[in-house]
């Protein structure tokens, strides 16, 4: 799948947008929680309360990137549209549609179940096309360099809910500004994880590694099935660049996270590609 086939599977498919790279293709970054659209076919499952049902969507963090930026050197980048209560593109194919029956909060969401034949349409309408992208991302990676670079970018609320202590009860309760995953050691090199690490801590001052997260599916998935590739995520402090109870960014706060992050990135797959 070349550039232009990649350009037309993302206009057919509106659950993702996909930026190319401006010359020679070096890495690619995901963004897969950060879209909010809501298709019709999910409205007669979930409740009537976007407050709930935005609880857990990565809110901008496709803003706290310079994605022109990134393309001018060589990176590709991909953002999902798709709401994350629709469609939980870091899930497992088999629970990814309505995986979240409540919010992190406690807070049911789902009003109505899937029957089995809706769940596969609705998956394969609205989940297969971000997985395809992504294969056919790393799949020209591997064509110019022996080991490709992938990073897939989340944020994470400032503090642990019940809910993720039940998941990891040893995080603290002050999260870093940044937790960088590699499955505990297994879908890099060292050196990758520990460059990132480097190059963010110049700019704030907690930067852990798989903590209080150890990557999630996404990260999985490329290592299971491209475990030659440079491949992490990311989590960025939400209270570093938001208001979290209102959900609105802090445009002071994101004009130092913004060039921050860019260029950490940006470094990273230069030195790596």
């Amino acid at each position: 799948m070349n550039v232009f086939e990649k350009q037309k599977l993302a206009q057919q498919n509106q659950i993702f947008d996909y930026y190319p790279p401006k010359k020679k293709y070096i890495g690619a970054v995901s963004i897969p929680h950060s879209g909010e659209v809501i298709p019709e076919e999910f409205k007669e499952y979930l409740i009537d309360d976007i407050k709930a049902l935005c609880q857990d969507v990565d809110t901008a963090v496709h803003k706290l990137i310079d994605i022109e930026q990134l393309n001018d050197v060589g990176i590709a980048v991909i953002k999902a549209n798709i709401h994350r209560v629709c469609v939980d593109l870091n899930r497992p194919k088999e629970t990814a549609a309505l995986n979240w029956q409540k919010n992190s909060h406690g807070i049911e969401i789902v009003k109505k179940e899937l029957d089995e034949k809706t769940r596969a349409f609705l998956t394969q309408k609205y989940y297969a096309p971000y997985y395809e992208m992504l294969k056919a991302l790393i799949n020209e990676l591997q064509r110019a360099h022996k080991r490709p670079s992938f990073i897939d970018l989340h944020s994470m609320p400032s503090s642990p809910t019940e809910y993720h202590l039940k998941i990891n009860p040893n995080q603290e309760m002050d999260r870093p500004d940044f937790c960088v995953s590699d499955i505990e050691g297994k879908s890099c090199e060292k050196e990758f994880i520990n460059f990132v690490c480097e190059k963010l801590s110049a700019h704030y001052s907690k930067v852990y590694q798989n903590n209080p997260y150890f990557g999630g599916h996404v990260t999985r998935h490329v290592d299971a099935t491209f475990p030659d590739t440079n491949n992490i995520q990311i989590e960025i402090k939400r209270g570093i660049y938001l208001d979290e109870p209102k959900r609105t960014v802090d445009e002071s706060l994101v004009n130092k996270l913004r060039p921050a992050l860019t260029t950490s990135l940006i470094e990273t797959f230069q030195r790596f590609a």
